[in-house]
């Protein structure tokens, strides 16, 4: 493999046929380009959403797809940054985000802090949840975002190796002295070649000794600025230590008069949880009421949308994917589904009809993805041993399966 970062290659996995469909990853000479890095994003996306299901997920490769991803960012890093002489003037500026991502990204300059990384990691995690709605998420600010995290994770890194201390490792003046012995041996001269091995040793121990110096020196110098500011936040804290006794000087006239104006503002505060105490007890009643009212129209407005999907002229089973729960939900969106559709857990398991717009519709669900999807739509009583859990009762896959298709038929039929 060549030695410079231009022309360096940077070979990806071999990838099984359905990732290759998603992009058929090549090695990659010199600096990615946005599309090849993209390209390995994708890939991941989809390999992550099958990692767990049986005879298609393969832990072994997303982990070396995620060390291609590696060094790809790496290489990128390299190109902008490695040349740079004053790290603490560098900027990390984040890519734009859309309205829909409520968090706001600022540019960075010099050493990320830890809580800037943080906020970096919440913005990517809340941008890939629309990873699903082509319309809501463009995967180049998802690159953008990524390299941009890769960047601030470096630049921390670098940070902390330039602060350690280095140490040049002394001379081994025996190894040396063994190494001149049998090639002088023959030479007809007294210790013809000594001087040259004493002076080579002399020379290493000298450049030992400058960088040594050079070290003590710049860690004295940081050693000084740190006292100068320990001494200046101890001349403040004095300065506050002397305002404080002059305030105490009369301490009892003001405590009496403080323990007073409590009595009064706590025998008020006492009264006060009363009234609020009858006022609660009072309201609980309507309140309960208008929880049942909420409902109510909350479950009326649920199959408005319904309908208002249901009337749209030549729905296919690609409709299935707009219909919201009572949370308002879309199975792209939600945590109970992790995140699917319904495309993404179709590839196996029995097939279940579902009527739209009075015209049957051959669809199939995996097992593994059937209890989320029966949990999402509310129609899971009596299929589950509580109401957390997603793993059904022995026996029930077939009702859950029949039960989703007739609501997925009233829902669009």
């Amino acid at each position: 493999m060549p030695g410079g970062p231009d022309n360096q290659v940077y070979l990806p996995p071999k990838l099984p046929p359905y990732l290759n469909k998603v992009y058929d990853l090549k090695p990659i000479t010199g600096i990615p380009s946005d599309e090849e890095v993209i390209g390995i994003h994708a890939v991941i996306r989809v390999a992550n959403k099958v990692v767990d299901v049986e005879d298609m997920g393969d832990p072994t490769l997303l982990a070396q797809l995620s060390e291609h991803l590696f060094s790809a960012h790496l290489a990128r890093y390299r190109s902008k940054h490695a040349t740079v002489v004053f790290p603490e003037d560098t900027t990390y500026t984040p890519p734009s985000l859309p309205v829909h991502v409520s968090i706001r990204l600022e540019p960075v300059k010099g050493t990320p802090s830890e809580e800037e990384i943080i906020r970096v990691q919440s913005a990517i995690r809340a941008y890939q949840q629309f990873a699903n709605a082509p319309s809501l998420f463009d995967p180049h600010v998802d690159m953008e975002l990524s390299q941009h995290l890769f960047d601030m994770q470096m630049a921390r890194y670098a940070h902390r190796a330039r602060e350690c201390p280095a140490f040049s490792e002394p001379p081994k003046i025996s190894n040396s002295a063994e190494q001149f012995v049998p090639r002088e041996s023959t030479v007809p001269t007294n210790n013809a070649g000594t001087g040259a091995g004493v002076i080579e040793q002399r020379e290493s121990g000298q450049r030992g000794c400058c960088v040594g110096l050079q070290d003590a020196m710049e860690r004295s110098n940081r050693l000084a600025e740190n006292a100068n500011q320990l001494i200046e936040q101890s001349n403040r804290i004095a300065e506050r230590v002397h305002q404080l006794v002059e305030q105490t000087a009369h301490p009892v006239e003001q405590s009496n008069k403080l323990a007073e104006r409590f009595n009064q503002l706590f025998e008020r505060l006492n009264g006060h949880l009363d009234q609020s105490n009858i006022l609660a007890k009072e309201s609980k009643e309507p309140v309960e009421k208008l929880g049942e009212v909420l409902g109510n129209i909350n479950r009326v407005l649920v199959r408005i949308q319904h309908a208002i999907v249901r009337n749209h002229k030549g729905n296919t089973l690609r409709a299935l994917d707009c219909l919201i729960n009572e949370k308002g939900e879309t199975p792209a969106i939600s945590c109970t589904t992790q995140n699917r559709i319904f495309e993404d857990v179709s590839w196996t398991g029995e097939e279940f009809t579902v009527i739209i717009d009075g015209v049957p519709h051959e669809s199939r669900i995996n097992n593994y993805w059937l209890g989320e999807f029966v949990r999402f739509y509310g129609i899971d009583d009596g299929l589950f041993d509580n109401a957390t859990t997603v793993e059904m009762e022995e026996g029930q896959m077939s009702t859950a399966r029949v039960r989703l298709a007739e609501y997925l038929s009233s829902c669009l039929g």
